[in-house]
């Protein structure tokens, strides 16, 4: 990875995220590009503010921006670079990463709200649409290096080569350790069945090579259950998913594993996009 977008709204926990990342950045040598999607606050746009009280809330929050990264630049020593409009964020967040040529945006998040649970949030929405690794940032964790990596295995899943690939090189530069978990709701079956039959643990394990890495099974609970013992249980540092793609009706009916714990994970949540 050699170049960072931190996607934020310049809020207490976008820069917590922010710190994370510059952390990151400096561990892997990389760039970060601070990237804020300007909004017009709500009494602004009901009252029809005047053209000239709007370039100057733009101005002031270029400003804050611009200190960010110049302090983060001398804080951490590493290269930083910014930029800001008015624009939709999932749509504009596409167009950053094709003109950063970026390997990974970074966001926050909140915390696990009712809204949030009932409605997501921009961090949810860029994950369900995302063609690019969004790594989500909770509450109040900052950086101490990444040695655990959990990955949660969906068994019914065929992951593009892509999709490991990218797993391989995340822990190949932090030289860390990638447990596979797959979680089971009902009795559990032998590794051989759940892994092999579905064809996960061959693609895992070509994709993996070179990684120290190791395969885990959890029974008799819900998924978000499963990983979150999981995280406790391993000690991770980071979870890594792979949302799922679902048509309009299926839609209805399936809740995001991905964006259920990107809400509510202890451990910053990595999610690869499974693109074919």
């Amino acid at each position: 990875m050699k170049t960072i977008i931190v996607a934020t709204d310049l809020s207490k926990d976008a820069n917590n995220a922010l710190e994370y990342a510059a952390s990151l950045a400096k561990c892997i040598n990389a760039k970060i590009v601070l990237y804020n999607s300007f909004m017009l606050p709500a009494h602004a746009a009901n009252t029809l503010m005047p053209a000239d009280g709007v370039e100057k809330m733009m101005a002031s929050n270029r400003a804050s921006l611009e200190y960010a990264a110049l302090r983060i630049s001398c804080l951490y020593d590493i290269k930083t670079e910014w930029d800001s409009n008015i624009s939709n964020v999932e749509e504009e967040l596409d167009k950053q990463v094709e003109k950063h040529k970026a390997d990974l945006v970074v966001m926050g998040m909140r915390g696990n709200s009712f809204d949030q649970k009932l409605f997501g949030n921009t961090t949810t929405s860029v994950i369900r649409h995302a063609k690019y690794p969004v790594l989500v940032v909770p509450k109040n964790v900052s950086f101490k290096g990444i040695h655990k990596i959990l990955f949660a295995c969906d068994n019914n899943c065929k992951f593009a080569l892509s999709t490991l690939k990218m797993l391989n090189e995340v822990a190949s530069e932090l030289k860390a350790e990638v447990l596979v978990l797959h979680v089971e709701k009902a009795k559990k079956m032998a590794q051989e069945e759940v892994l092999v039959g579905a064809g996960t643990h061959n693609e895992i394990e070509t994709n993996l090579n070179g990684i120290n890495h190791s395969y885990h099974d959890m029974d008799g609970c819900s998924v978000i259950k499963g990983i979150e013992r999981g995280i406790e249980d391993f000690n991770a540092d980071m979870l890594v998913m792979v949302p799922q793609k679902y048509g309009f009706w299926d839609s209805m009916t399936h809740k995001s594993k991905t964006c259920a714990m990107a809400a509510r994970s202890s451990v910053p949540l990595l999610s690869i996009p499974n693109i074919k």
